[in-house]
């Protein structure tokens, strides 16, 4: 699983770097391997199919491996979904923790997460579109909405964080926890309305709209 327990000293605690894909060599790293390839096949498959057109097969074939190993690896396709949905957020919050990490000074590091939300290495075609049939799965799909329910605490805890030490850092008073509420629930409107409507509203519009609602929250002119 790629969601890591919550360290409330780390504000995100993910894996501290994006290291490179290492060949599988004993038993352990060959079933992981495999399984995340198995888990990015379904991802792939969300995205050009749908959650409704995702079977064994369309993941199977989108990972390049039997049915079989599918079947090895999951009981079934609410197994997939959840899975997917834990590498997916495990995914950008690992590229965005690599962005904050880098960054000086606790009022940057938090304006430093629109923009990594927003960014090409993690706003791509792939995750916007399998989100998007992730995010509807949630409605009628009890695990799936289980697990978004989980990795939604976690994440507005550690935005909780990023927003509390950069309010220390100002010297202002606020709600933290209701500013990374509104964060949250600002930049997943902006994430769906891109992936609808790209032609009406830009990347650097969005990071500029989440980013003014953080510099408002903090009393930055």
């Amino acid at each position: 699983m790629l969601v890591l327990s919550i360290d409330r000293s780390d504000p995100l605690p993910i894996a501290s770097k994006l290291k490179p894909e290492k060949r599988p060599r004993t038993h352990p790293e060959i079933n992981e391997y495999r399984r995340r390839t198995l888990i990015e096949g379904a991802l792939r498959s969300l995205a050009e199919h749908g959650v409704s057109g995702t079977t064994v097969s369309t993941i199977s074939k989108s990972a390049g491996a039997s049915r079989g190993l599918l079947g090895h690896y999951f009981e079934n396709k609410d197994e997939v979904m959840v899975a997917a949905l834990e590498y997916l957020f495990g995914r950008i919050a690992e590229t965005v923790r690599a962005v904050v990490e880098t960054t000086e000074g606790a009022t940057n590091k938090l304006l430093a997460v629109p923009a990594s939300l927003f960014s090409a290495a993690t706003f791509t075609e792939l995750n916007r579109t399998a989100f998007l049939a992730l995010w509807h799965e949630t409605r009628f799909n009890a695990k799936v909405r289980a697990a978004n329910r989980r990795l939604y605490r976690d994440y507005i805890i550690r935005m909780e964080l990023l927003v509390r030490a950069a309010a220390e850092e100002q010297g202002v008073k606020i709600d933290a926890r209701q500013v990374a509420l509104t964060f949250i629930a600002l930049s997943d409107g902006l994430w769906l309305g891109l992936s609808i409507h790209d032609d009406v509203l830009t990347g650097d519009q969005a990071v500029a709209i989440c980013q003014g609602h953080i510099k408002r929250e903090l009393g930055i002119p």
